[in-house]
């Protein structure tokens, strides 16, 4: 009985650019927006769901492309 892990380290890494991707959308969200009232931290939230949705859509396209070798 062979039990071989054919991906690596690749949901390891996968994790560990989840995170950075909601970090600096959340950084990068906050310097464009850099709210400073109730409706500017909405507008912060909203972008930094969308950036960070938009992020995760490109990193799942590239994990895809990784898990494919």
């Amino acid at each position: 009985m062979s039990n071989t892990n054919d991906n690596g380290c690749l949901p390891v890494i996968a994790f560990i650019l989840y995170a950075v991707v909601i970090i600096g959308s959340g950084v990068l969200s906050w310097n464009l927006t850099t709210p400073e009232s109730f409706i500017g931290a909405i507008g912060f939230m909203i972008l930094w769901g969308i950036l960070s949705y938009i992020g995760h859509f490109i990193l799942i396209g590239i994990i895809a492309l990784l898990s494919e070798k």
